[in-house]
């Protein structure tokens, strides 16, 4: 064999070694692309004020509850502010990255409204929401619009879990009692009478933590107190604003002093602190906050609480605040999106749920009669029914800010305004709907919101 032969085998061996290779390296590329493409996509939820752990343990649960679901690679993200939630939460939609399901509060149900999916009427019924769950997230939560036949159909658009109303804490040490809380005209009474037996104690407070916004919250509960009927705030009366605030500023000013009741110039101590050192006898809040003071060591015998009163039982409403969850339009999977939904308003999540999250009230009516019967909290006597008052439940009633953040700032700072509060008031109402106009319908974008 001469040696030009010799060097043309041995190119030719090294040239099927260089395809096998190459083949080789294709193959496993493939492989791996269809690895890639066939493996469990991620699936993303998010949740603002609740436990990251304790909505990834239950969504655990529902993927146990279905075989298909087993091997769903699922991602939990919780904020702890609304508003890094609201900011976030509009950045991932511009850039396409948004989560497949996410939770909205009802004080502002417009926002995003556009971005997310309606329940097929086939996987929930809209007279089986109705027959399940309590009566005002109809209201809410039931829409309807034409097929391609012109036949009405409606549809659940969000599925709730929870809600929450305003209560008042109380401490037993100053001999109030569960009566004395059934009506203002009963507060009042017990307000003389404590400022009778020590002019030190502050008789009744809002808890002011401002990412609660409960200052602006209080407010509105007795918006919702006033004879006016009240369906929006855009078109209110002078009289009705001056009746709202004025019920409220007569609680929070003392009239003796023409001062505000423990403002941060005149007292170290939050009042939250203020309260749990009995500074303090009644303090408004939400259930929520019991981890609150729970933290702060209140003593376990004394602390008691009781509904938000109305002036008379059976009149006016009860302000309620709850989150929903919603399908995104650009999820990624749409069938274990509806799936998860119609759990999320099944009997045995919901119980999940609340196991987690005992200081809360069900959405489903079919859990009121155990539930409310359960402690809030282990290291104090509250149960729910201490909460629920039975003559109010036709009362509860949903109140849309609009635009949440910019209504409770403002209202936050008018609170402490008993001056100027009407003037301010109507620049608010005229700011919000202008800048709602802006953001939300795209209308007068060159004008200017900030001259209201």
């Amino acid at each position: 064999m001469n040696k030009n032969k010799i060097i043309f085998i041995i190119i030719g061996i090294v040239v099927i070694f260089l395809v096998f290779v190459m083949i080789k390296i294709a193959n496993n590329s493939w492989t791996t692309n269809i690895t890639k493409k066939t493996s469990p996509s991620d699936f993303s939820i998010w949740t603002y004020w609740l436990d990251k752990e304790k909505v990834t343990s239950i969504v655990n649960d529902f993927k146990k509850t279905n075989e298909t679901y087993n091997a769903k690679n699922i991602s939990v993200e919780n904020f702890s502010n609304y508003e890094d939630y609201k900011q976030s939460l509009t950045t991932a939609m511009i850039s396409w990255k948004g989560p497949d399901i996410f939770m909205l509060n009802n004080f502002e149900k417009s926002y995003l409204n556009e971005n997310i999916l309606w329940i097929n009427p086939a996987i929930l019924k809209t007279n089986d929401f109705r027959k399940n769950f309590k009566t005002f997230f109809w209201d809410d939560l039931i829409s309807s619009q034409d097929d391609s036949k012109g036949n009405n159909i409606e549809f659940v658009t969000w599925i709730p879990v929870w809600y929450e109303t305003l209560w008042i804490y109380y401490n037993r040490k100053f001999n109030i009692k569960s009566t004395d809380l059934a009506s203002w005209a009963a507060i009042n009474n017990v307000i003389d009478t404590l400022k009778e037996r020590d002019s030190e104690i502050k008789p009744i407070w809002i808890y002011s933590d401002k990412s609660l916004n409960l200052l602006a919250d209080t407010l509105t509960q007795f918006f919702l107190l006033s004879d006016e009927k009240i369906t929006g705030y855009k078109k209110i009366s002078d009289i009705a604003m001056k009746e709202w605030f004025w019920s409220y500023y007569s609680y929070i000013l003392d009239n003796t002093t023409n001062t505000w009741i423990y403002t941060k110039s005149n007292s170290e101590k939050s009042d939250l602190e203020l309260f749990s050192d009995w500074d303090e006898a009644m303090i408004i809040g939400y259930p929520s906050m019991i981890n609150n003071i729970d933290n702060l060591w209140f003593n376990k015998n004394f602390l008691f609480a009781e509904p938000f009163p109305h002036y008379f039982e059976w009149k006016w409403k009860t302000l309620t605040k709850y989150n929903y969850f919603v399908v995104n339009k650009t999820n990624k999977d749409e069938k274990f999106a509806f799936d998860l939904l119609a759990y999320f308003s099944t009997e045995s999540w919901e119980k999940a749920f609340l196991e987690n999250f005992p200081y809360l009230l069900p959405a489903l009516v079919t859990l009121e009669q155990d539930k409310l019967q359960e402690k809030i909290h282990s290291s104090y006597n509250l149960i729910l029914w201490d909460f629920y008052k039975e003559a109010n439940s036709s009362l509860l009633s949903s109140y849309d800010k609009w635009i949440t953040d910019l209504y409770d700032n403002g209202f936050s700072s008018i609170s402490t305004d008993d001056t100027n509060y009407l003037e301010k008031t109507k620049s608010l109402i005229s700011t919000v709907w202008c800048k709602y106009d802006k953001y939300v319908k795209l209308e007068n974008l060159s004008y200017d919101c900030n001259k209201n």
